[in-house]
């Protein structure tokens, strides 16, 4: 991978945002360029899994998806950087849109689900708790700004920020930060003369906050980022040490961690 290519660790709380009177609401949704609707399964592996099998595993799963009228286009798996007991890792499926993902389930459920869950459940299990409680936390997706490179080497690094709104700053506040930071990020482009394969999302759930057992608490909205390395990472991170403006104005209630993980792409979109 390019280790001289830029990127940066972002928290929205580093942005001027001037705004007076009441917070004004707007949809993140609508005013982004893309969008999509991703789910997260957690994931616990079994007293099978190994290297070989969850790869045997990958390659049939895609050969079963590539039979069926409505498969989902894209999905990646994510590694915790930090230990946790609620999952070993996570399954990622990337849907045009939440009827795409209704349609595409209905079709898994009703043909190959039974059988892959009782051939594959011994390497890795995914969106069931031992109590029968469904792990699928969904997300809507919104893009504000694609890659402008194509990653080199497939699997890279993403970076979670949860992020609440308050009576200062809401979505409104939310959209102009949003430009500013792609106003920065042109900037750092510019003066490095090369594009990177870093992008960023905006994810709010499709579901009720906080994830029992999770310290993320309540929540409206991750900050999502995606760096094609760890490398890449600690140069971005760098570089917005040195070139990024001094926090001032409302500023939206972030955890202090940012949540990383080891990214490994499982498909990609099919054509």
């Amino acid at each position: 991978m390019h280790r001289n290519n830029f990127s940066i660790i972002f928290l929205l709380s580093i942005f001027v945002v001037s705004c007076s009177g009441s917070v004004e609401k707007e949809s993140i949704y609508e005013n982004a360029d893309n969008t999509a609707y991703v789910e997260y399964l957690w994931c616990k592996n079994g007293p099978d899994m190994s290297q070989e099998a969850f790869t045997s595993m990958i390659s049939e799963w895609n050969e079963i998806l590539d039979g069926l009228e409505t498969a989902v286009p894209m999905s990646v798996g994510l590694v915790p950087r930090t230990e946790t007991d609620l999952y070993d890792g996570m399954w990622v499926l990337v849907w045009e849109s939440k009827a795409q993902s209704e349609k595409g389930w209905d079709e898994w459920l009703a043909g190959p689900a039974e059988d892959w869950t009782e051939k594959t459940s011994s390497i890795l299990s995914c969106g069931a708790s031992d109590n029968g409680e469904e792990l699928n936390y969904a997300f809507n997706v919104s893009s504000f700004r694609v890659a402008g490179a194509q990653d080199s080497e497939p699997g890279g690094v993403a970076g979670f920020a949860f992020c609440s709104y308050n009576e200062s700053f809401g979505s409104k506040e939310l959209l102009a930060s949003i430009e500013t930071y792609n106003g920065w990020l042109d900037a750092a482009q510019e003066a490095a003369g090369t594009a990177s394969p870093y992008f960023y999302t905006i994810h709010e759930p499709d579901f009720e906050t906080p994830i029992p057992g999770t310290s993320t608490g309540s929540y409206d909205y991750a900050f999502h980022h995606f760096w094609e390395s760890e490398d890449s990472r600690q140069l971005g991170a760098a570089l917005f040490a040195d070139t990024a403006p001094v926090p001032e104005g409302p500023q939206p209630d972030c955890g202090d961690d940012m949540f990383l993980f080891d990214t490994y792409p499982f498909r990609s979109p099919q054509g």
